[in-house]
């Protein structure tokens, strides 16, 4: 199996048509949330309800429990501490190293969060997060929901809306849209100008401008994922370059800023979700019962930001 599927040149300056691919980690069920800390690698291992620590040690691989509890995407803000989208939990939380939780959000205007997915941090310290039904309406194993589930009463489900969120530095939350069907994965531009947003019924990942105040405009289409092919758009990461990386149907979908499809990459598992790490230039792809990792030729945008003052 080819690791590149290859719809432009430019795909090839990303990454190496020989790049190997090395399974991590196996002998998972469900990997998600991966972010790269210091000198080791966090993912969520969903269905056994805790954050996995990886690292390379002199005398071999490690893996470890770094927290119990609920979580599906994983960030760092700007001191280094962990954030976590917990799906279940249906909140936003920061985990001490010692495994103790602070609530960031938990409710808006009164009424409980649906299932924070993912979860990414601006560099003044606020935190973006996306917001879909998926747990509180949960999928039996081996039932495929529905087409149209999420239009359907979801009991339990008290938004009126599958949101995306800001929470602003003073720890208030604000609601910035609410014309999603399934918001999933986010990502900045490296100048921060822009926030993509992929959402997984529609199949596409959408463009919007960052207004001074954190909140979003001018929302675009930028990429048509639409697929015969297993999958639908997740994790979401963007280079220093702006190409944008989305894992998506049958592998990890790569396009230019101006929406360009390069190409996808093909991995033995469907990804879910994905992160630079190490020196900037590795991507960790969790797919399903794996963790892989793959060097590439760029390296991940805003990975060395300052702390905001």
């Amino acid at each position: 199996m080819s690791l590149l599927e290859v719809h432009d040149p430019g795909l090839r300056d990303l990454i190496a048509s020989d790049a190997a691919i090395e399974r991590i980690a196996g002998g998972l069920t469900f990997t998600e949330g991966p972010v790269w800390r210091g000198t080791h690698l966090l993912f969520s291992d969903i269905p056994n309800k805790r954050i996995v620590r990886w690292r390379r040690l002199p005398e071999g691989p490690e893996l470890t429990t770094f927290a119990t509890g609920m979580s599906n995407g994983l960030t760092l803000d700007r001191q280094g501490r962990v954030l976590a989208a917990e799906h279940d939990g249906r909140r936003v939380t920061r985990i001490a190293d010692d495994g103790a939780r602070t609530v960031l959000a938990e409710h808006f205007q009164g009424k409980r969060l649906n299932s924070p997915n993912d979860i990414v941090v601006k560099s003044d310290g606020s935190i973006y997060f996306t917001d879909p039904p998926y747990a509180v309406q949960p999928s039996r194993p081996g039932v495929v929901r529905p087409p149209g589930w999420w239009t359907q009463p979801i009991p339990g489900k008290e938004q009126p809306c599958h949101g995306v969120y800001r929470i602003a530095p003073d720890g208030s939350l604000h609601l910035l849209a609410d014309d999603f069907a399934l918001p999933n994965g986010l990502a900045f531009s490296p100048d921060e100008s822009v926030l993509y947003i992929d959402d997984s019924a529609h199949k596409h990942i959408r463009a919007f401008a960052l207004r001074p105040d954190g909140m979003l405009t001018n929302g675009r289409v930028l990429l048509d994922m639409a697929s015969e092919d297993p999958g639908v758009p997740d994790g979401l990461k963007v280079d220093v370059r702006g190409n944008v990386f989305c894992t998506g149907p049958g592998g990890v979908w790569v396009c230019r800023a101006d929406g360009t499809l390069l190409g996808r990459i093909v991995l033995p598992e469907l990804p879910a979700n994905l992160a630079w790490g190490e020196d900037g230039s590795v991507l960790f792809l969790t797919a399903r019962t794996s963790v892989y990792r793959l060097p590439t030729k760029t390296r991940g945008a805003l990975l060395n930001r300052p702390a905001a003052d």
